[in-house]
């Protein structure tokens, strides 16, 4: 199981107590009420949204935050996402939505083979649903992470080109935290987004392949 870092820490310090424990719990009661996959990632990112609504409403997030339309450091880091997450983007894909297939199977075996990704190139870091302007090309359904991880400063310390992180001050998300702490204790399966999609996309492939690979192999 992958928890995102951020998320992770939070939980920790403060699942012990009862209110914000609440959240979790909420979250998960929530979503397992729901049957589709998509409308429980579509539910949960809703909910991030209304937890974290008032912190980045506050006058001083909103004048010391370069986190706008742009802005793209963190796009290129590892963003951790839950199985229904994971199966939301690859339904954008899927519905035509142009990606760079041959980059996210380097992002997922990088993944795999638990090398750091900062080693990567600069460009190669690049989130698949990153436009060329700046935009994320999957805005209404980015992942959870990309909803909450904020920092006060300067943008240029969030630049990883050199492949290395800086010391970032982090806007407290602790409320959306929890929730999204909640959805991925109740996730079969999480990790990078690189590795999630790209065993998304394919698993249709690899269900009609393998009945007739075990022929082939039967007959050999």
């Amino acid at each position: 199981m992958n928890f995102p870092a951020i998320a992770k820490n939070t939980y920790d310090r403060l699942k012990a107590n009862e209110n914000f424990a609440y959240i979790t719990d909420l979250i998960i009661y929530e979503l397992r009420e729901i049957k589709s996959a998509v409308g429980r990632a579509r539910f949960f990112h809703n909910r991030v949204d209304v937890y974290s609504r008032e912190v980045f409403a506050h006058p001083i997030v909103k004048e010391l935050s370069p986190c706008k339309r742009g802005c793209t450091g963190c796009c290129h880091t590892e963003v951790s996402v839950t199985d229904d997450e994971s199966e939301l983007l690859a339904l954008r894909v899927k519905n035509g939505l142009k990606i760079d297939t041959a980059r996210l199977q380097i992002q997922k075996n990088w993944a795999r083979d638990g090398r750091s990704f900062l080693s990567l190139p600069y460009e190669t870091r690049a989130c698949v649903f990153l436009g060329d302007k700046g935009n994320c090309e999957v805005y209404s359904d980015r992942p959870a992470v990309c909803r909450t991880n904020a920092v006060l400063g300067s943008s240029e310390q969030c630049s990883t080109k050199d492949g290395n992180e800086q010391g970032l001050r982090l806007v407290k998300t602790e409320i959306a935290d929890m929730a999204i702490m909640g959805a991925f204790l109740i996730s079969p399966k999480s990790g990078s987004l690189g590795e999630m999609l790209w065993d998304k996309l394919n698993a249709k492939k690899k269900k009609v392949l393998g009945p007739l690979l075990h022929y082939r192999d039967r007959d050999a």
